[in-house]
């Protein structure tokens, strides 16, 4: 009687030890934070995000750039978008410079180290806060939360916020 309680007692252990195992290393592969609460992001990543926000909103001010960034990485964390930063951006019909050519001018740019102006900086700037989880934007001197807007424009039906020539919603 004992010895199967004892069976019991280590099979109990063998399970718990597995489940906790398992539960790590899913932690560990579906998230991209450091020990630190940073999150980590590739150089590839980083070079396709500034240079989308670059084309999107080169112009902008910095909090238009930033909302951007954010605008792609709330679409990343949707399960209505891709998984990937390249999937969100590349995924069919969203983002129009990955059909009019200017998405590749812009990382022949950067990948040439030609990504030095005070715009291309600000996008590089803007491209690690979003990347890194920021989802606060400062414009005119307000805070604006952005963590639930999935899409911008020139123009969009219902925009709930705008930032000089985009709106957002």
């Amino acid at each position: 009687m004992n010895l199967k309680r004892y069976a019991f007692c280590i099979i109990g252990m063998l399970v718990a030890l597995l489940v906790a195992s398992t539960d790590v290393a899913y932690a560990d592969a579906s998230s991209n934070k450091k020990a630190n609460n940073e999150v980590e992001y590739t150089k590839a990543e980083l070079r396709l995000m500034s240079a989308l926000i670059f084309c999107e909103a080169g112009s902008e001010p910095y909090a238009g750039k930033l909302a951007v960034g954010i605008v792609v990485m709330n679409r990343l964390e949707s399960k209505s978008f891709a998984s990937t930063v390249k999937g969100v951006i590349y995924q069919r019909g969203q983002f129009s410079p990955t059909r009019n050519g200017a998405l590749p001018r812009a990382l022949a740019r950067y990948d040439a180290g030609k990504f030095t102006s005070a715009n291309e900086k600000q996008c590089i700037k803007a491209a690690k806060a979003a990347l890194s989880g920021e989802k606060i934007v400062r414009y005119k001197g307000k805070n604006k939360n952005m963590d639930d807007y999935y899409y911008f424009s020139g123009y969009i039906r219902n925009a709930r916020y705008r930032i000089s020539g985009h709106m957002f919603k």
